[in-house]
C-alpha cells in the first residue's frame, strides 16, 4: 500500500499538477472566458503569473531556485492540501511538519529534482564514457526508495508555450485567476504583500485532451 501510495506521489510530482480535479470552481467556460479586468492590477497579476513560469522553466534548465521568492510565497492563508504537505513532508525528510505554504513546496520539490536528475545524468555520463550499459546497480539508483524517478533536464531555459488568461477576479489583495497554459486549465490563488503580487496556492481544474 505503501508503495502504491508513494507511486501516485511520484506521478503527481513529475505532472507537477498537485490539487487537480476533474471540475471548476464554481466557473464554466463561457462565464469564466475573457473576463479579464482593464486595470493596471490585473496586469501586474498577469506578468507575475508569466514571470513565474519563465522562471520555473529557467530552473528546471539551470537549476538555480533562487528566484521562486520573487513570484512564490507561503501565506498562511493557504495552506497547500494535505496531499501536498505528505510530499514536502517526505521530500525534505521532516515528518513532523504541521503545515507549509506553496514556496514550501516549489522549493522542495526543485531541490529533489536537481539532486535526482544531477546524480541521473552523472550517472549516464560515466557509463557513455566507458562505452557501456547501465549497470542494474545504476538503473536501481535512478529510482529512490519512494519510487521517485526526476524528470529530466529542460531542452533549454527559455519557455515555448504561451498562457491563456481566462478570468481574474480581484478582492482585497486577493486574486483568483483561472487560465489555461496549453495542457491544462489551473486556478491559481495570489496575494498583494508588500507592494508586490505572489502565487500562493494553484489548483489544477481540467487536462486539455
Amino acid at each position: 500500500m505503501k508503495k502504491k501510495l508513494f507511486l501516485a506521489i511520484s506521478t503527481l510530482l513529475v505532472l507537477g499538477l498537485l490539487g487537480f480535479s476533474n471540475s471548476s470552481p464554481g466557473i464554466t467556460q463561457s462565464e469564466s472566458t475573457y473576463m479579464i479586468p482593464d486595470t493596471p492590477e490585473a496586469k501586474e497579476i498577469m506578468q507575475t503569473i508569466e514571470r513565474a513560469y519563465d522562471i520555473e522553466v529557467e530552473a528546471a534548465y539551470t537549476f538555480d531556485i533562487k528566484k521562486f521568492p520573487t513570484v512564490f510565497i507561503n501565506d498562511p492563508r493557504f495552506p497547500v492540501s494535505p496531499g501536498t504537505l505528505e510530499i514536502i513532508k517526505d521530500l525534505t525528510d521532516n515528518p513532523s511538519l504541521e503545515s507549509a505554504g506553496w514556496l514550501d513546496y516549489k522549493v522542495a520539490f526543485y531541490s529533489w529534482r536537481i539532486k535526482a536528475t544531477l546524480h541521473a545524468e552523472r550517472v549516464k555520463e560515466k557509463a557513455k564514457q566507458e562505452n557501456r550499459a547501465l549497470s542494474e546497480e545504476e538503473r536501481d539508483s535512478l529510482i529512490d526508495s519512494n519510487g521517485r524517478s526526476a524528470p529530466a533536464r529542460a531542452q533549454g531555459p527559455t519557455r515555448t508555450t504561451s498562457l491563456t488568461f481566462m478570468s481574474i477576479e480581484i478582492n482585497k489583495g486577493v486574486a483568483i485567476v483561472i487560465l489555461d497554459d496549453g495542457t491544462y486549465k489551473a486556478e491559481l490563488t495570489l496575494v498583494f504583500v508588500d507592494g508586490s503580487w505572489y502565487i500562493a496556492r494553484f489548483k489544477g481544474i481540467s487536462l486539455n485532451i
